[in-house]
């Protein structure tokens, strides 16, 4: 028993006997045990070096954040002074002069002179039609005013026939005032001297020779009313000739203006009726409609400087000027213009179109690209 108790004792005694900075916890941690279990010393471990690493950290870190903060900073001065400085809307379009050419006279196309993009000539000769019955009208004009002229003429001639008619009862009713006086003074002097049937028959003589002179003074005033109808006559037959050469020159349809050829709808043999639309032609300079919010307009006004982007030109660059503001909104042009006085009002930022010119050198090489209905980007610089 003794032996036992010092066994046991001897055995206590071991397990006691252990390092104060070593905690022996099984095999079940293994190495992290180990770790756990070697003693501090002097030597660089890796706590030594965080902890001198730690100081550098912290400055690092300090520098990149005062760095991003500084570009923050600089970043909303820059935004801020670009809000300021520059308004901007990509609610922009290039636009031009499109004519949609016409018809002024129905009639059967012959030839068609033009084909799709073209460019033409101002008064150059798009297509012709069939002139045949314009010149048939164009004849009959002619007639009418040949006729009319005839009447003119013989009205004249009638108007000198009266004329000389008048000359003539004229110097007739004179001898026959004349010779009533004598008779008179004959009749009321010497007693028997004249009797009183010829006083009576020279007083006749005297009174037909006015009655025949008034005749021809009214044939006279007639002849004249039948050549001033005449002549209206003349004038209107001419208005009809000029009407019949108008509509001949109809058949050929020209070009309003230089330009492209677009949306040809014109064929050989078609029937063209009045007003119907043959074409399209577009005129070389455009422009850009940039509709601008009406709260963006408080500093744009004429004159400004302005950089273009357009779509279909990737990181080019155009300049231009604005030219001018429109004369109202775009909202009061359209079809059914809102009338904010029927009882539902919501207000609604209005936009208000502006005209952009480009610069003459701007376009460059694009000058012939640049087509209407392209969509742009636009910003106005408005403060220096």
């Amino acid at each position: 028993m003794n032996d036992t108790n010092a066994t046991m004792t001897g055995t206590a005694g071991v397990k006691e006997v252990r390092s104060p900075k070593v905690e022996i916890r099984g095999n079940a941690e293994g190495p992290k045990a180990e770790s756990r279990a070697r003693p501090a010393g002097d030597g660089d471990g890796p706590l030594e070096g965080a902890r001198h690493a730690t100081p550098r950290r912290v400055l690092v870190l300090a520098l990149v954040g005062a760095a991003v903060t500084t570009l923050a900073a600089w970043s909303a001065y820059r935004w801020w002074d670009y809000t300021r400085t520059w308004v901007r809307t990509d609610n922009a379009y290039v636009a031009a002069h499109i004519h949609q050419v016409s018809s002024p006279v129905a009639g059967t196309v012959t030839e068609v002179l033009v084909e799709e993009n073209q460019t033409v000539e101002a008064g150059k000769v798009i297509a012709r039609l069939d002139e045949r019955d314009f010149e048939v009208k164009r004849q009959q004009g002619l007639a009418q005013v040949a006729q009319a002229q005839a009447q003119v003429q013989q009205a004249n001639a009638q108007i000198a026939q009266a004329r000389a008619q008048v000359a003539r009862e004229q110097a007739q009713a004179t001898k026959a005032k004349q010779d009533f006086e004598r008779a008179k003074a004959l009749f009321q002097g010497t007693a028997g001297a004249i009797s009183r049937q010829e006083f009576e028959a020279a007083q006749a003589g005297a009174d037909a020779a006015q009655a025949a002179l008034l005749a021809a003074e009214a044939a006279l005033a007639s002849s004249s009313a039948l050549a001033a109808a005449a002549q209206a006559q003349e004038k209107v037959a001419q208005a009809n000739l000029q009407e019949a050469e108008l509509q001949l020159s109809y058949t050929e349809i020209l070009a309003p203006a230089a330009g492209r050829i677009g949306k040809r709808n014109l064929e050989t043999g078609n029937r063209v009726q009045p007003g119907q639309a043959l074409l399209a032609l577009v005129q070389p300079d455009f422009w850009v409609a940039a509709n601008f919010k009406e709260t963006q307009l408080a500093h744009l006004k004429p004159g400004q400087a302005v950089r273009l982007r357009v779509d279909a030109f990737p990181g080019r660059i155009f300049t231009g000027h604005v030219e001018s503001l429109a004369a109202a909104s775009g909202a009061q042009f359209a079809l059914l213009p809102p009338d904010n006085a029927t009882g539902n009002f919501t207000k609604i930022v209005q936009r208000v179109p502006v005209k952009i010119a480009f610069d003459s050198q701007s376009a460059g090489d694009c000058q012939d690209r640049i087509v209407p209905g392209m969509s742009a980007v636009v910003q106005i610089k408005v403060r220096e």
